[in-house]
């Protein structure tokens, strides 16, 4: 998993990337966000199946936290989608291993200390492709339901 970031205003010109996570397969299924000031981003560590975080220790990101496991449950970690819910940090993501839709948000504004994982959606093969967003200052995620690939919605968990 790489950082980079434009070190201009238009994009063109850009540093020098940032390695953040070079354990095994690691940094797919990426989503990036500013959290409380910092560049963050929650991904899969493939070769374990995990969801991971991290976040830098400065806005510029030239300096990042160690990596953080969220759900280590195997086969999760797919299609993340990191948001800002109610002023900290939350992420939808598909659990593989039962095709469920799962979320988790951080229990403070930086994203040290997590709450343990919601199985949101379980029925029919779900949780693909999310995208989380606050709604109403509730979280809200958009997601596939691949048995038949129907769009769908949850709000206000």
């Amino acid at each position: 998993l790489r950082y980079l970031r434009a070190t201009d205003a238009s994009g063109t010109a850009w540093g020098m990337p940032v390695t953040l996570d070079s354990t095994g397969i690691t940094g797919t299924d990426t989503s990036l966000a500013v959290v409380n000031g910092n560049p963050a981003i929650s991904y899969r560590d493939g070769s374990n199946g995990f969801l991971r975080f991290i976040r830098a220790e400065d806005p510029d990101g030239s300096a990042w936290n160690t990596p953080l496991t969220l759900d280590d449950a195997g086969g999760t970690g797919l299609y993340t989608s990191l948001a800002i819910i109610n002023g900290k940090p939350a992420v939808s993501y598909q659990d593989l291993n039962n095709a469920d839709l799962r979320y988790i948000q951080a229990a403070d504004a930086d994203g040290t200390i997590w709450e343990a994982p919601l199985t949101i959606d379980f029925l029919n093969n779900v949780g693909s492709f999310t995208s989380l967003a606050e709604v109403n200052g509730r979280p809200a995620i958009s997601y596939h339901k691949n048995t038949d690939g129907d769009l769908r919605y949850a709000w206000g968990f």
